[in-house]
């Protein structure tokens, strides 16, 4: 009788759960939440990159600074990548949170300072990842970026990032064309 009772009380603890998790899982985020989910990747951190080339991933090092641009509420992406050939890579690139479009923008700045959205993302509680696309159609930024491009940020539990492209291939198979991970600086070693 003890067994049934606790059966029964946990059946009805997880069914009067279920609709409050559904809601969270299907609520918009605030601008609060927003910009606490970007405040995350603000830093300076290392990268390590692994690059599709010919087929297999190409190691490289380098750092990236995020940092936040007050005037705009953009979080401003630099990196420095350091190339097997010795050169080095540099990018550039502005994440925000559009509260009137709800959605998290990639965007990029031309001479004027106007802002080009890029992507457009959403957020994945269940993944812990920032998802993105690029705009489609008419509003589309340009012809040049492969319509079937994705770019996630990967959000792990010990505070580090992975941020990864990958596209559609020819089989229809998602394909990662590139993976950074960003961790912090770590404590120098002998």
């Amino acid at each position: 009788m003890k067994k049934l009772m606790t059966f029964l009380l946990a059946a009805v603890l997880l069914i009067g759960a279920a609709p409050v998790t559904q809601a969270q899982g299907n609520k918009t985020l605030t601008s609060k939440e927003a910009d606490q989910l970007l405040q995350r990747i603000v830093g300076n951190w290392q990268v390590n990159q692994y690059d599709s080339d010919r087929g297999k991933f190409i190691e490289t090092k380098g750092t990236a600074n995020f940092s936040r641009d007050s005037k705009d509420n953009y979080v401003h992406e630099q990196l420095e990548l350091l190339q097997p050939d010795g050169s080095a890579m540099q990018g550039d690139g502005f994440l925000r949170y559009s509260e009137e479009q709800n959605r998290f923008e990639l965007v990029q700045l031309d001479k004027n300072g106007k802002s080009i959205v890029l992507m457009v993302g959403k957020w994945l509680p269940k993944y812990n990842t920032l998802a993105f696309t690029p705009v489609k159609g008419e509003k589309q930024w340009s012809s040049k970026i492969d319509p079937s491009m994705h770019c996630l940020y990967i959000f792990k539990h010990d505070g580090t990032f992975m941020k990864i492209n990958r596209t559609i291939d020819k089989n229809g198979n998602l394909k990662a064309t590139s993976q950074y991970h960003f961790s912090l600086p770590g404590v120098a070693k002998l």
